[in-house]
């Protein structure tokens, strides 16, 4: 089973030689890289292109990374689509032990978007903490749709989907700017009874830096969940939704009060906070999240 491992590039060239040498470095032998460059202004297209003989390149103009992910999936020849960011790494077993993973699965893989836990890596690519992903893989599709409309999961440079999904039910949408990935996580699990399956082990290496897109959009990325989870809702059946709204409800009512508070106190800085101050605490907020 052919893995495509398409990895979007905007500007990374502090980071790109060593992404490309882990995606290439699999033990896992099945498998084409592409670099799809999204209209870079530094030097990224130029160091891709020493890969020419390894690596298919694609180079278009600036249109964001769901368009540069789905100009890599349009040419793919693989059955399995695999995201790598630029400036993230994979382990160099990561593709065999998510390909043995759907062995097991059989074909339940192919309605699955698996996932796994990673390292966290500063920008010298030095190891400095750890995310452990939460485990749903024994719930249904509705209770994992529910627990994924109050918040997301699932690294999407850990990711591995079967292209028939897209075949199916679309590419990643690019209208609404990032967060493509939750949208899209939504969209499969929530009109097409997909799931999303951990797998228990650390596959990448998520890198943690100041030019990080993640990182300078952190403020606004809690408005814009909160948007795609509204734009995913109103496309359902009224009583449909109503179910979905009251089973979240219910599931915010049950969790610890120590993580509801924690969460308020989070929203309420960021509505009554100058931007710069509230985007520090924010940024503290995840980085204690993520290493916890």
């Amino acid at each position: 089973m052919k893995v495509s491992i398409i990895i979007p590039v905007y500007n990374a060239t502090k980071y790109i030689d060593e992404c490309i040498k882990s995606a290439l470095d699999q033990t896992y032998e099945d498998i084409e890289v592409i670099a799809v460059d999204d209209g870079s202004k530094d030097d990224s297209l130029q160091k891709l292109q020493k890969y020419t003989d390894k690596i298919k390149i694609i180079s278009k103009k600036n249109g964001g990374t769901p368009t540069a992910l789905n100009s890599g999936i349009k040419v793919m020849t693989g059955e399995w689509f695999k995201w790598l960011s630029a400036d993230d790494l994979l382990e160099k077993n990561a593709i065999e032990v998510l390909i043995n993973e759907t062995k097991q699965l059989g074909n339940n893989s192919k309605l699955c978007i698996l996932y796994s836990n990673y390292d966290l890596i500063d920008h010298d690519s030095k190891i400095v903490g750890e995310f452990i992903e939460p485990n749903y893989n024994q719930l249904g599709s509705f209770q994992q749709s529910v627990i994924l409309l109050d918040h997301y999961y699932g690294n999407g440079t850990t990711s591995l989907i079967h292209k028939s999904l897209f075949d199916k039910f679309g590419l990643f949408d690019e209208k609404i700017g990032f967060q493509e990935d939750y949208e899209f996580w939504l969209r499969c699990c929530i009109f097409h009874n997909c799931n999303l399956h951990l797998i228990p082990q650390k596959l990448a290496r998520y890198r943690i830096h100041e030019g990080q897109l993640t990182k300078k959009k952190i403020n606004e990325s809690l408005v814009h969940a909160n948007l795609i989870r509204n734009l995913i809702l109103n496309k359902l059946p009224i009583d449909k939704k109503n179910l979905y709204l009251e089973a979240l409800k219910k599931y915010r009512k049950q969790k610890p009060m120590s993580i509801r508070v924690r969460r308020q106190i989070r929203d309420i800085m960021i509505r009554v906070l100058p931007k710069n101050m509230s985007s520090s605490i924010i940024q503290s907020y995840v980085n204690g999240k993520k290493t916890n």
